[in-house]
């Protein structure tokens, strides 16, 4: 009898923690690698919302702990949005996510390593508001020094910081012609065009709304396009 009382209730806690999980996150420890010359590696993790409740829907997260060179700075972006500060341990923020449509969305944490290499690891709790069921993303970036004959073949990058940016972009692209760049709305429209002089140049951003944008440009018949966020 005592046996059979033990497994009820054995059935009974998991039941309830299979209810009280509201979300999943794949993988819960991610990982990326890459070389020095690059200047952003980012670790993607994707987000879903697994509950079966409506009212389910509000996920908060902190950032508990962030380990990086002193060189390099770290960037965390949830399902909807990028946000200054969120590399600093003790940042917090949340995000609306329903249980039906578009349940899931991808977390994205930026290791920009200014040309150094080393080793960082960064980790942010996530917790549904209405059922406080919490777990971990465990993010580990790596980055390597390169020969100077890769370095050579990898300069024509494109870069751009910071992401957010407020009212300025800084571009770098290294070729010898000038190469005509195109800014786009998440709805497609061109808000803006400029020309990329010399490798790098400063462009004026505070004209536009807050929000989601694409750089945009071609250079030997291949399109390069880039996310970033104004706020």
């Amino acid at each position: 009898m005592k046996k059979i009382f033990t497994i009820i209730s054995s059935i009974l806690i998991l039941s309830n923690l299979v209810m009280a999980q509201s979300f999943s996150i794949i993988p819960r420890l991610g990982k990326a690698q890459g070389s020095s010359v690059k200047n952003t590696i980012s670790v993607n993790v994707n987000f879903t919302n697994t509950s079966f409740d409506v009212n389910d829907t509000l996920f908060a997260y902190e950032v508990i702990d962030v380990n990086i060179p002193t060189a390099w700075t770290l960037q965390v972006c949830d399902p909807f949005a990028c946000l200054e500060g969120s590399g600093k341990v003790g940042f917090k923020s949340d995000f609306v996510m329903p249980n039906s449509g578009n349940n899931n969305g991808v977390f994205k944490i930026d290791f920009f390593s200014n040309a150094t290499a080393g080793i960082g690891t960064a980790k942010i709790a996530l917790k549904s508001v209405k059922t406080s069921f919490t777990d971990t993303i465990t993010a580990e970036c790596k980055i390597w020094t390169v020969a100077t004959k890769e370095t050579v073949k990898q300069t024509k990058e494109f870069i751009f910081y910071p992401n957010p940016a407020k009212d300025e972009l800084v571009l770098k692209y290294n070729s010898k012609e000038n190469i005509q760049v195109e800014i786009f709305n998440i709805l497609g429209s061109k808000v803006k065009t400029f020309n990329l002089y010399g490798g790098q140049t400063n462009i004026n951003i505070s004209e536009l709304e807050n929000g989601i944008y694409f750089l945009r440009l071609k250079d030997e018949g291949k399109t390069i396009s880039k996310t970033f966020t104004k706020n």
